[in-house]
């Protein structure tokens, strides 16, 4: 059995980065022997990861990249490196630079993965950017998580070792019986209370969905809101029609995409550097049979097959974004096929296939 070392800055699946790792060692022991040097630790993920045989180390100082505490985690890095037969980074700063600089002279093969903004933004600093960009052409292989990641990378540097493998989904968990005899029209949206994410324009669209159904519901799954968005609420008169949920465990969560009528993630690029990888809950809410509306020029366009699934809209725009809504709300027999299309794309896109495919680059080391 070959020996699959991964590095990566958290096994905490309550952030993208960390589920992402989960999801990829989880699938993967039964192939490899695995060791996770990670830079936090997660009690539940670490528990659950060690008891299916992974051994997991922490690299103190990781995240920094400076002082001897990296230096540190370089020599302690460098001796299972050695052992092992494949090096997978699961982040570009500074898992991919750490990776490299500690398997200088091995003659190893780096493995890297750009999952979204932290395989882009250091790329735009002026000492990270030298760094990373010297790590991504020692790589073997840079695994996309989605082709706007890829573009974003080739925007600034330019490299013929990238290629896509697009996020799974754990399509059987979403499969769920549930029913909701609840007339009053429901969305959902998933994804943290940040700039990102959009929702300073799904907020007013679904100001404007009210005039034509006042009792509509919007659920926002992220956290306790900032000012700028319970104002925006308030402003609106939106306080009986938008709730802002955290903390739902998995059962809640998915109760909550089977309630809905549509799932809705408006995400936005911002400076060009920040923006949403691939939107993973576009393909949770195609698992449950829901149509989704995501937005183009990120990698919802990877997630959400347009006119098929869901919607793309333009970014920005909340008179596009309300028109999306209202014609999936109007045309029921429109938003039961794109539901039913987006959960035959969710099951081709589960995990089960997704996997096969970092096996594949894996076994061509």
């Amino acid at each position: 059995m070959k020996k699959l070392l991964i590095l990566t800055p958290t096994i905490s699946s309550e952030e993208g980065r960390g589920r992402y790792a989960v999801d990829i060692i989880s699938r993967l022991v039964r192939n490899f022997e695995i060791m996770v040097f990670s830079s936090e630790k997660s009690s539940l993920d670490e528990k659950n990861l060690l008891e299916q045989g992974v051994k997991i180390y922490n690299l103190p100082g990781e995240n920094k990249l400076k002082g001897l505490t990296s230096l540190f985690s370089i020599f302690k890095l460098r001796k299972q490196i050695k052992k092992h037969d494949i090096i997978h980074a699961l982040e570009g700063y500074p898992q991919a630079i750490i990776a490299v600089l500690a398997s200088i002279g091995l003659n190893k093969k780096i493995i890297i993965s750009g999952i979204g903004t932290y395989s882009v933004l250091p790329l735009d600093n002026p000492v990270k950017g030298v760094l990373l960009r010297w790590a991504y052409r020692k790589a073997y292989k840079i695994l996309c998580i989605s082709n706007f990641t890829k573009n974003q990378i080739l925007k600034r540097i330019e490299l013929n070792n990238l290629e896509v493998i697009k996020l799974g989904v754990d399509y059987n968990k979403f499969q769920q019986e549930i029913t909701d005899n609840s007339s009053r029209k429901i969305i959902l949206s998933v994804g943290a209370l940040k700039p990102r994410k959009g929702y300073h324009v799904s907020i007013p669209a679904i100001a404007e969905v009210k005039k034509k159904y006042p009792d509509i519901k919007y659920y926002i799954v992220g956290g306790k809101p900032q000012k700028i968005y319970s104002d925006l609420v308030e402003k609106m008169d939106l306080g009986k029609n938008i709730e802002f949920l955290q903390g739902l465990s998995d059962e809640e969560l998915i109760n909550l995409y089977y309630k809905s009528d549509i799932f809705l993630l408006t995400p936005v690029t911002i400076n060009d550097n920040d923006f949403e990888g691939f939107g993973l809950v576009y393909l949770e809410a195609g698992a449950c049979g829901k149509p989704v509306v995501g937005t183009y020029d990120c990698g919802a366009e990877d997630a959400i097959i347009n006119n098929e699934t869901g919607f793309l809209v333009p970014q920005n725009d909340i008179k596009k974004t309300t028109e999306a809504i209202l014609k999936l709300l109007d045309n029921q027999e429109l938003a039961q096929k794109m539901g039913e299309n987006g959960k035959k794309f969710a099951k081709k896109m589960d995990w089960s296939n997704v996997i096969k495919e970092y096996i594949k680059i894996y076994e061509s080391i």
